[in-house]
C-alpha cells in the first residue's frame, strides 16, 4: 500500500511577519507539489507573539479548508504553544469566551457575529490586568471593535483570528487580526470605486479617512486606529497580499514584499499594533469628533457619581492576584477622567488582608492620605471589613510617612 505523501516542518518561533512568510512558503509548497498532510514538529518552538501566531493560524485554516491534512507533533505539555492554540485556535462563542481563565495569549476564531462579545470579554479582562493611561481604554475598545468587524467587510471571509498579548516589563500591549481572505487589493476591485494599482497602494487608501472598499464614505476603522497609534506612539504593520505598510514613532514605511498570498484567491491580510498602555489617547481628536465615555456613563448615577459596586468583584477577595486586577480596573477609571469613585461594599461580608492591602492600601499609598480621601469614598462597610480596610490604610501610609529615617531628631 503506498503512502500518502507528506512533508514535515520545523517551527522554531512565531515571532512576526518573517517567520509568517516561511511558514507559508513552506505549507504552499508542500500542498502544490500534492502532499496530503503536513506535519508541523513544535518541539523546539521558542519566541511566539500574536503578530505570527494569528495570521499562521488563519493560513493553517485555509489549506485545511482545503482538505489538507495540517497537524502539530511534538508539543511539549504544558508549553506556551499548547496555551496558544495555533493549532485549534478556541471559538469566540459565548460559552468559550465565559469560561473561566484568560482570554490573552490565545489564538481566538472569531465570526462577525462574536465581533461584539469577543471585545467585550477581552476589554474587561484587559480593565483588570492594566492600568491604562488617559483615553487609552476608550480608544482601544473602538479600535479592537472597528478592526476585528474590519474582516469581514473586506475578506469575503466567514472567519477571523485574534490574539493579544501583554508584555508587562515594557508596559506594552500586542494585538493582531488575520484572515485569509481575498486581501486588500482585491476589496477595493470587488467594491468597484477604487482601482488601486498594487497592493501597497490599497493599504495606504484603506487608512484615509472616509475611504472604504464598498465606497461608501463610511471608512473609519483603520483610518483610527493608525490616528490613535500615532498619538499614543505606538506601532502599526498592515500587510495584505504582497504589500504591507509600518506605522511607528519613527515615521511611516511601506511597499511591495515577499507577501502573503496564499493562492490568486486568498491574500492573507494582518494588522498588528502595539499601544503604550500608559500614554494618553483622547480618541476624539483622532476621529475629530466629540467622544462620550460610555464606559463612565454606565457607572454613573442620577448625581453625577461614579459608584463600583465591590460585591460585582467579590469571587477574588482572598487573593492577592484578584486585588491587583481590581486595582487595576478602579484606576482605568481614575484616568479616564473620574473625578472620585464610590466603593460600596455592600454585601461583602469579609476581605482577606492581602486583598485590603493590595486594593485600597496601595491606592492609599499611592495618593497619600489626603489624595486618597478625595479620589475614593468608602461606603456600607460592615465593622470587620472597615477594621481590615482601615488597617491596610494604615500600615501603608505609616511606612511611607512615618519611616524613622524621616523623624526629626530633637536631642
Amino acid at each position: 500500500m503506498t503512502e500518502e505523501p507528506k512533508s514535515t516542518y520545523t517551527l522554531h518561533k512565531l515571532a512576526g511577519r518573517y517567520d509568517v512568510s516561511d511558514f507559508l512558503s513552506a505549507i504552499k509548497k508542500s500542498h502544490d507539489s500534492g502532499a496530503s498532510s503536513f506535519v508541523i514538529d513544535a518541539s523546539d518552538t521558542r519566541a511566539i507573539y500574536p503578530a505570527g501566531a494569528a495570521p499562521t493560524a488563519a493560513i493553517i485554516d485555509h489549506f485545511r479548508s482545503e482538505g489538507m491534512d495540517v497537524k502539530f507533533t511534538n508539543i511539549p505539555a504544558g508549553s506556551f504553544i499548547e496555551r496558544v492554540r495555533i493549532r485549534n485556535p478556541f471559538v469566540a462563542s459565548k460559552q468559550n469566551l465565559n469560561e473561566p481563565g484568560s482570554r490573552l495569549n490565545t489564538v481566538w476564531a472569531y465570526t462577525e457575529d462574536s465581533v461584539f462579545d469577543l471585545t467585550n470579554c477581552v476589554m474587561e479582562e484587559l480593565a483588570e490586568r492594566i492600568e491604562f493611561g488617559n483615553g487609552v481604554y476608550a480608544a482601544l475598545n473602538w479600535c479592537l471593535f472597528e478592526v476585528l468587524d474590519n474582516v469581514f467587510q473586506h475578506s469575503s471571509n466567514e472567519v477571523g483570528f485574534f490574539m493579544a498579548q501583554i508584555l508587562k516589563a515594557s508596559n506594552r500591549l500586542l494585538l493582531c487580526v488575520a484572515d485569509a481572505g481575498i486581501g486588500v487589493h482585491r476589496s477595493f476591485y470587488v467594491g468597484g470605486k477604487y482601482r488601486p494599482p498594487t497592493a501597497f497602494d490599497a493599504i495606504t487608501l484603506a487608512v484615509r479617512q472616509g475611504v472604504s472598499s464598498t465606497g461608501d464614505k463610511r471608512g473609519n476603522g483603520l483610518y483610527g486606529l493608525k490616528g490613535v497609534i500615532e498619538a499614543n506612539g505606538g506601532k502599526l504593520e498592515i500587510r495584505s497580499g504582497r504589500g504591507y505598510l509600518q506605522i511607528s514613532p519613527n515615521g511611516a514605511d511601506g511597499g511591495e514584499t515577499r507577501g502573503l498570498v496564499v493562492n490568486s484567491n486568498a491574500h492573507c491580510t494582518v494588522v498588528d499594533f502595539e499601544l503604550k498602555v500608559g500614554a494618553p489617547v483622547n480618541l476624539g481628536e483622532v476621529l475629530g469628533v466629540p467622544m462620550q465615555d460610555l464606559r463612565l456613563e454606565s457607572i454613573e448615577n442620577e448625581y453625577g457619581e461614579h459608584t463600583i459596586h465591590l460585591i460585582d468583584h467579590a469571587q477574588g477577595t482572598g487573593t492577592r492576584a484578584a486585588a491587583e486586577r481590581l486595582r487595576n480596573f478602579l484606576m482605568s477609571y481614575i484616568n479616564d477622567g473620574a473625578q472620585y469613585l464610590i466603593l460600596d461594599f455592600t454585601g461583602v461580608p469579609m476581605v482577606s488582608s492581602s486583598f485590603a492591602d493590595e486594593t485600597i492600601g496601595k491606592l492609599a499609598e499611592r495618593f497619600g492620605p489626603v489624595g486618597f480621601a478625595q479620589k475614593f469614598r468608602l461606603i456600607n462597610m460592615n465593622p470587620d471589613v472597615h477594621m481590615l480596610l482601615d488597617r491596610a490604610i494604615a500600615l501603608r501610609i505609616s511606612a511611607q510617612y512615618y519611616r524613622d529615617d524621616r523623624v526629626p531628631n530633637h536631642k
